[in-house]
């Protein structure tokens, strides 16, 4: 779980010196002397940030959800076909205040239900999957996996750390960010909030 915090630690004393043996020295590092070299790393300029990626199996999210997460147009995704996968089983997302709402939510399984049902009985004419997909609901599930280099990963990450994002993406970040700490406890640091530099304060006293 060190290799890439070697790996970043690497990229950034390139820039001081560069020899075929300096990877080996970080990879040789001590545990606590490579973490504090994290610490530091968190704080200055972030494009050595961009020399890890990491990857992401993200199931069962709506097609909705999907399209938000491919627009970071700085990353790499694989997402699951409707073109050639037929659907018919497909189950579907419900946002938490629909759900909360008994009514709402009896109208929401019926139309999914009846959306379903038109799927399913077009196939059964000789409709290619390709055409039945136009009567899918949006929120039907999909997978998908998605690649970010720890730089991209951190904005994307606090940018949807916010109660305006839409929860179910938020709901992934959430689980993205977890995810991260657990295999890569160094990088808490990279994850806090700017501090704002003096200038910056100066300007929002004005």
């Amino acid at each position: 779980k060190l290799y890439a915090a070697a790996l970043l630690a690497f990229t950034k004393g390139t820039r001081l010196k560069m020899s075929p043996e300096g990877f080996s020295k970080f990879l040789n590092m001590p545990e606590n002397a490579l973490i504090e070299e994290m610490d530091y790393m968190s704080k200055t300029i972030p494009s050595s940030w961009e020399f890890v990626d990491i990857t992401f199996s993200i199931q069962n999210v709506s097609r909705a959800c999907a399209q938000q997460i491919t627009r970071t147009r700085t990353a790499s995704y694989a997402m699951q076909s409707q073109r050639v996968t037929d659907m018919s089983e497909v189950t579907f997302h419900v946002p938490d205040a629909i759900f909360n709402d008994e009514l709402a939510y009896q109208f929401y399984c019926a139309s999914f239900d009846q959306s379903m049902a038109n799927y399913r009985d077009i196939i059964k004419t000789g409709a290619s999957l390709e055409d039945a997909r136009g009567l899918l609901p949006i929120n039907a599930h999909c997978n998908l996996i998605a690649k970010y280099n720890l730089r991209t990963l951190v904005d994307l990450l606090r940018a949807r750390d916010s109660l305006r994002v839409q929860g179910e993406y938020r709901e992934v970040a959430k689980q993205m960010r977890e995810r991260v700490f657990q295999i890569w406890p160094w990088a808490k640091p990279f994850f806090e909030p700017k501090h704002k530099t003096r200038s910056e304060e100066h300007t929002s006293e004005l």
